[in-house]
């Protein structure tokens, strides 16, 4: 799996815990409908994660509901089950310049072209975004 997500390099929480609902914000199909609101519950891989809605963090966790969804990475809106939309921003804006990953570890995130970046999380009032820089 390489170097699992727990922080990223400035040491910030990349997985929701149940006491907060920092972390990578996602989009993922649940079933029924597409979730922009998702959250990184547990990593399997570095194109696979269990996810839930942020709202649902706190009693997810702590109660292991049936809300739960294991996603793999895809480079459009996700429309299936098991498929989730992760991005990240090359030039630090929170809507700007949105480039889909393929594939994360703990330094390095890949694009569905090949091109690796380093990333970190950076927040604002409103989520945790990826700030990805070209290496």
């Amino acid at each position: 799996m390489g170097r699992p997500l727990k922080k990223d390099v400035l040491g910030t929480d990349v997985i929701g815990t149940p006491d907060s609902d920092t972390g990578i914000t996602v989009q993922f199909y649940d079933g029924s409908t597409n979730q922009t609101d998702g959250a990184i519950v547990k990593q399997r891989g570095s194109k696979t994660f269990v996810v839930t809605r942020k709202s649902n963090i706190d009693t997810t966790i702590l109660n292991n509901s049936t809300s739960l969804f294991t996603c793999t990475l895809v480079s459009g809106t996700p429309a299936a089950d098991g498929e989730m939309l992760m991005q990240g921003s090359t030039s630090g804006n929170l809507d700007a310049d949105l480039v889909a990953i393929a594939k994360i570890t703990k330094r390095v995130a890949t694009d569905f072209s090949g091109n690796r970046y380093t990333w970190y999380l950076e927040s604002d009032s409103s989520a945790d975004y990826i700030v990805l820089t070209a290496i």
